[in-house]
């Protein structure tokens, strides 16, 4: 047998042999442990598929998967947890994550998750041309192409997927989800700017991330005050025009929308108290009547403040009982 021949069948054999692996990976995942909830975004069919997945038990919970080779997936904590995580049979996370970390698992990217206890993750498994390509719908992010990034911790992004949890299955239409969607899927493409060579191929001048955290400070700390335009952009160190085009370019929503979202998801920790009076959470969260705080909760998250608040309370009940 030639040298030729053998080396092609030694080939063929190791394809055959990942081929099986990964079958293999995809049928074992996820266990019984795991629960993977897909989330409606609207009656309109989308590109993106959006899903909780979660598991709670007080033991260590593994997950293998080969990732499908046309999209990238993406996975944001929305609590804290700590795992471990084999990307090729690489480890690339190995620690305690707090909620809102962030990563994008490239197409065909096989993996493997532990997690010691509890893991609740928002996914999104986005088309690959649809992350690839910016404001230049001709030229794909050739920083993204081939590549998987994270762990990345954002604030915005933690924002954005709590507001789409709360949002998708009240929002008929779905309009406002698929936006939410949308802000992610732009904010994503944002944290590409670290690198300047990526902002160069889509041709975008993004917030860098250091100054979205100056702002995401800045705004955390005095939720309860008129927070402007020129307010943000001083906290940037920018000019307001140059603060808000950047800060869209970089997060796929306007300041104002991010200020918004900022003061719900505050008013959402003080209403897990019971004691505290709905007035008083909506002057503390910068609303400056209960009604206008009252039409804003509900057109964000389909539900009133306080169809919210019994709603969280009746799960704690639930689940002590």
């Amino acid at each position: 047998m030639s040298s030729v021949t053998q080396q092609r069948k030694s080939k063929a054999f190791a394809e055959q042999a990942v081929a099986a692996t990964r079958d293999l990976l995809n049928r074992i995942a996820p266990t019984a442990d795991w629960q993977q909830q897909a989330m409606r975004c609207g009656e309109r069919q989308s590109q993106v598929g959006v899903s909780i997945c979660s598991h709670d038990a007080d033991h260590p919970a593994e997950y293998a998967q080969t990732m499908p080779r046309d999209a990238y997936t993406v996975a944001i904590l929305l609590d804290d947890a700590h795992i471990c995580l084999d990307a090729d049979a690489q480890r690339v996370i190995d620690a305690s994550l707090e909620a809102g970390t962030c990563y994008v698992s490239r197409p065909g990217e096989t993996l493997h998750l532990t997690c010691m206890q509890g893991y609740k993750a928002l996914h999104l498994r986005i088309p690959t041309q649809l992350l690839w390509f910016g404001a230049d719908t001709q030229r794909p992010c050739a920083a993204l192409e081939g590549r998987s990034l994270g762990p990345v911790k954002d604030p915005l992004l933690s924002k954005l997927a709590r507001t789409l949890t709360d949002v998708a299955d009240n929002d008929a239409e779905g309009s406002f989800a698929q936006q939410i969607v949308g802000m992610l899927i732009e904010r994503i493409r944002g944290l590409r700017v670290e690198n300047p060579s990526m902002a160069r191929v889509c041709r975008k001048t993004s917030l860098p991330n250091w100054r979205l955290q100056r702002v995401d400070s800045y705004v955390k700390s005095r939720l309860s005050e008129s927070i402007t335009l020129l307010d943000m952009a001083n906290a940037a160190g920018l000019s307001p025009m140059h603060f808000a085009a950047q800060f869209r370019a970089a997060t796929g929503c306007r300041p104002h929308q991010y200020l918004l979202l900022s003061r719900l998801e505050r008013a959402k920790e003080l209403m897990a108290d019971p004691s505290r009076s709905m007035l008083d959470i909506a002057l503390d969260v910068g609303f400056h009547t209960q009604a206008h705080f009252t039409t804003v909760f509900k057109r964000l998250t389909g539900k009133t403040p306080g169809a919210w608040r019994d709603d969280v309370l009746e799960a704690r009940l639930a689940k002590i009982a």
